[in-house]
């Protein structure tokens, strides 16, 4: 029996339907509203001023009354067994204070670690919230948008998008692996003929194999000419080019941070004055 392809309704479903069947989740794009979620916390702040504000102006007028009304200033059972309405009034007052801290306390807690898991989260790719924007006017070529309303505008906002996918890796030579896929505009009939997708993960490992030809050229380079060249201050010269080229590829073609890119000329150095030491010594024997 053969397969028949599955056509979502065009809105939630469809939409729904391509970012579950992406690979990679480059499509599990969202917002994470940070304007909205500081000014919630604004709102119950602005509400707690106003709580202590009324609380203050309370002690203040209070502090001129009989001794009766001071004791309550001094004792938590006075103040609670207290008929008068001002008392009573107090106590509603610290109540209130008292669930509105707890509230918003939690909601700084709660908002402080959601902020730094947003933090941690990856930020979308601009070639795929690009292709997101592109497919949502026009999903499945059926020439009507995915959403309609405000829904429509909801990736606009590019600094308040997050992406739910992993880390991949950005430098120069995983976007010279994605080119040629790029440029073929790779199909992906699961989806529609719209949209085009290649998997991250084999530009990763295409990327990384290809870092280590680069590496080991470079160094079986080096080798070779110090093999074939005996004056040393031409030797000395390519030790330099070769230390800077190897250093200028992966700072150009990777991610290596700064300490890592110190320790390469030193270890570099070090891996060529032994293929030198090696070179001379074989001459040596092959002399005697």
């Amino acid at each position: 029996m053969a397969h028949t392809e599955r056509r979502f309704v065009n809105g939630f479903p469809a939409v729904a339907d391509l970012i579950a069947s992406d690979p990679d989740h480059s499509a599990s794009v969202y917002r994470c509203f940070h304007r909205l979620s500081s000014r919630n916390l604004l709102y119950i702040e602005a509400e707690l001023l106003r709580l202590e504000k009324q609380q203050d102006d309370l002690d203040l007028e209070d502090s001129f009354q009989d001794p009766g009304t001071l004791q309550c200033f001094r004792s938590w059972e006075m103040l609670c067994s207290s008929q008068e309405p001002r008392q009573k009034k107090r106590v509603e007052l610290i109540m209130k204070i008292q669930e509105k801290l707890k509230e918003y306390h939690i909601r700084i807690d709660e908002a402080l670690v959601l902020q730094k898991s947003v933090l941690e989260m990856a930020k979308p790719q601009t070639g795929a919230v690009n292709a997101l924007r592109s497919w949502l006017k026009n999903p499945n070529m059926c020439h009507a948008p995915a959403f309609s309303g405000l829904g429509a505008k909801r990736l606009e906002d590019e600094a308040d998008l997050v992406a739910l996918h992993p880390t991949y890796e950005r430098d120069w030579l995983t976007k010279f692996a994605q080119l040629p896929q790029q440029l073929s505009h790779t199909q992906d009939s699961r989806i529609d003929g719209s949209i085009a997708q290649f998997s991250m993960k084999k530009m990763e490992r295409f990327a990384a194999i290809l870092s280590m030809i680069i590496a080991g050229a470079l160094l079986i380079g080096a080798i070779l000419a110090l093999y074939s060249i005996t004056n040393n201050g031409i030797r000395l010269a390519l030790i330099g080019v070769f230390m800077v080229v190897f250093a200028a590829s992966l700072h150009f073609l990777t991610n290596a941070k700064r300490t890592e890119l110190r320790m390469i000329p030193i270890e570099l150095s070090a891996e060529i004055f032994m293929a030198d030491l090696i070179v001379d010594t074989q001459q040596y024997w092959w002399f005697l």
